[in-house]
């Protein structure tokens, strides 16, 4: 109505200045009814009708319109009582292995580390349900209202978190976060084999506060410890990228090089009533270096120095 009467004020009789006036007030309107560029904005769809969030603010009003969320408490069991514990999946993206300290013993790596679990008091209509989203995004500072479970890392040295981290919550409750870090780990090391030894680098996942009673931390699509030995190697535990280095190959098993990334399985272990989950990948040293550099000039001298007695 106001984009009408604004185009009816006549200009042939108006001011220089006024006509200018009234150019500017009338862009607005001639934007908005000027057609979608397809071009500029492709695959364009109509905008489905729904009820429910459609932004994270939006969704954090939904859940304290709920009722108080107390992010102290973990998730509810799928009886919907808190007597059993909440089951939490842990998986190594792993992007780059930095450093490998011969000395120490330590190894320094960098990925995404990412943690599953389920809590109910989180769920939400999903599309196909009328509602608007099918997963919550979350960024940074916006995800600290909820409950995450207290992992750390059993062999640590030293941790670096970095500001990418994103967390997801799903129609069900189902909650996935993944947290970018660099870290180091004490990873012994036998050079008793060098330069044909094979490694295997460790880095073991537990929960800080909470026990088997309260926690099963497990491997991602793993088996739940179910004895005083644990649940063995399942699950996929870490997730590589393919991996270059000048003087390391890296793999899933021993003695087997992957180029092309690799996955492996976790181990899962109780210990004291805790559950520790060892992420595992194996490493081997490549020789050709050693035997140019040290071998063949050596046996060159050893041979040199025989030669006299001949």
């Amino acid at each position: 109505a106001a984009c009408a009467s604004i185009s009816r004020v006549p200009l042939v009789h108006a001011s220089m200045a006024h006509r200018h006036l009234l150019i500017f007030a009338l862009l607005p309107c001639w934007a908005a009814a000027a057609p979608v560029n397809e071009a500029a904005c492709p695959d364009t769809t109509a905008v489905p009708s729904c009820t429910g969030p459609t932004s994270v603010e939006e969704y954090w009003v939904q859940l304290a319109s709920q009722g108080h969320y107390d992010k102290s408490k973990r998730p509810a069991c799928g009886n919907s009582t808190f007597a059993g514990p909440t089951v939490v999946e842990v998986q190594l993206y792993l992007t780059q292995v930095n450093e490998v300290d011969q000395k120490l013993g330590q190894v320094t790596v960098n990925g995404y580390m990412r943690s599953w679990w389920h809590d109910p008091r989180l769920a939400f209509r999903s599309e196909a349900e009328g509602g608007c989203l099918d997963a919550v995004r979350m960024a940074g500072a916006d995800a600290e209202g909820i409950w995450e479970p207290d992992l750390y890392f059993d062999n640590l040295v030293s941790l670096h978190t970095h500001e990418s981290r994103l967390l997801e919550i799903y129609p069900d409750g189902g909650v996935w976060k993944s947290e970018q870090i660099t870290l180091t780990v004490k990873s012994p090391i036998s050079l008793g084999k060098l330069p044909y030894d094979m490694h295997t680098a460790r880095i073991v996942v537990a929960s800080y506060s909470q026990d088997i009673s309260l926690m099963r931390v497990i491997p991602r699509g793993g088996a739940v410890g179910r004895s005083s030995s644990g649940g063995g190697r399942s699950g996929v535990g870490i997730i590589a990228a393919p991996l270059s280095s000048s003087v390391w190959a890296f793999g899933a098993e021993e003695g087997h090089h992957a180029h092309r990334g690799f996955e492996t399985p976790a181990l899962v272990e109780i210990k004291f009533s805790w559950d520790y989950v060892t992420l595992e990948f194996h490493y081997s040293r490549m020789p050709k270096y050693y035997v140019d550099q040290v071998i063949l000039p050596s046996l060159l001298f050893l041979t040199v120095s025989y030669i006299q007695f001949w």
